[in-house]
């Protein structure tokens, strides 16, 4: 049995950024070998195994064939006669196709060494047409290495316009695309995520292209980390807000802010702020309940904005939410109506 770490550990730590996981293959074994010295068992599709004190993930090298259409559409073989070569090649792209032995010995049989010092994102063979999928991990990298100077070699490029082009993308998950999606959030250079997509005629399929602010969300990548706001600006402009969110399955946090933005901003864009309209806005961000949320909203606003906001929000939402109906008042129409009379003269005061 021979244990080799693989993958994204290896290929970060040739390029000397941090990494957080470590993934191993195990060549020469079998399921029943690794469960008698206490790995346990937790792959549905293959074995892969938990190891027993460090958790970290240890599969069986394997082979796959194509056979349906889809990330899922392939069939697996893992036996102790799979070599580490064939697994290595069963990869998407060389950079991850690189493994280092108990050692520290380097197995490169496709050259990623070669890619990095090139600084090429290239597949590893023609069998990476296969797997859809890899479309979007192509497009994370170029997120992740894009300010290391990383470019995707052409017939990488060639291969995702043709997967593009077979309609195979629509068969992901919309849970799978948005994994990958919100990983690029996190990435240093996440504008690169939807840059790629357009160059190799992806994006059309997420998303209405012109809708997306790439350029805002270049900017703000550098006053922040949040992949809630980076998601908030990217999708600023974008009219059919909710529907994007619902098509994949936006998580609450990332589709509130992004919704409570774009009717910011839009109020912003006006140049008359009169109570009547800022009280309409911070009813419809549900603000007097989330105002943290709303208080998020104007901050990154701010982030991208050269106009200097006039209000400061903080202060007017405390001063509306200490304000109280007259306690002469029984009838429910009649309470909110003297609630919202002291809100908008408060607010008439506090913007003169």
């Amino acid at each position: 049995m021979e244990i080799y770490l693989v993958g994204g550990a290896v290929r970060d730590s040739l390029l000397k950024i941090p990494f957080e996981e470590r993934d191993w293959v195990v060549v020469g074994s079998s399921p029943e070998e690794l469960s008698e010295q206490g790995y346990m068992p937790v792959g549905s599709q293959f074995p892969v195994f938990l190891h027993p004190t460090t958790k970290e993930e240890y599969a069986l090298a394997r082979t796959e064939r194509k056979s349906g259409r889809g990330h899922k559409g392939f069939i697996f073989h893992t036996d102790s006669s799979v070599t580490l070569e064939e697994d290595l090649i069963r990869r998407d792209i060389t950079i991850n196709a690189i493994a280092q032995d108990l050692k520290g010995n380097l197995i490169d049989p496709y050259e990623g060494r070669r890619d990095i010092e090139d600084k090429k994102i290239r597949k590893v063979s023609d069998a990476f047409g296969e797997d859809p999928l890899r479309v979007y991990r192509v497009c994370r990298f170029m997120a992740k290495l894009y300010h290391l100077g990383f470019t995707i070699e052409k017939s990488t490029l060639d291969s995702m316009k043709e997967i593009a082009l077979s309609g195979e993308l629509e068969t992901l998950s919309k849970e799978r695309i948005w994994m990958e999606t919100v990983k690029a959030l996190n990435c240093e250079s996440p504008e690169q995520y939807f840059e790629t997509l357009r160059a190799c005629g992806a994006l059309k399929t997420l998303i209405q292209e012109d809708s997306l602010d790439t350029e805002s969300l270049a900017e703000i990548k550098k006053k922040t980390k949040s992949s809630e706001v980076r998601w908030a600006v990217l999708l600023k402009n974008t009219k059919e807000m909710k529907e994007v969110n619902n098509k994949f399955n936006v998580p609450k946090n990332h589709a509130q802010l992004s919704e409570v933005f774009r009717h910011f901003t839009l109020f912003m864009s006006e140049v008359n702020f009169n109570p009547e309209r800022i009280l309409s806005l911070l009813q419809t961000t549900d603000a007097f309940r989330r105002q943290e949320r709303f208080m998020n909203a104007s901050e990154t606003f701010n982030m991208i904005s050269d106009s200097k906001e006039k209000i400061d929000w903080g202060v007017l939402l405390s001063n509306l939410k200490a304000l109280r109906p007259s306690k002469k008042l029984k009838e429910g129409q009649e309470i909110a109506q003297n609630l919202k009379e002291k809100r908008l003269e408060t607010i008439n005061k506090f913007i003169k």
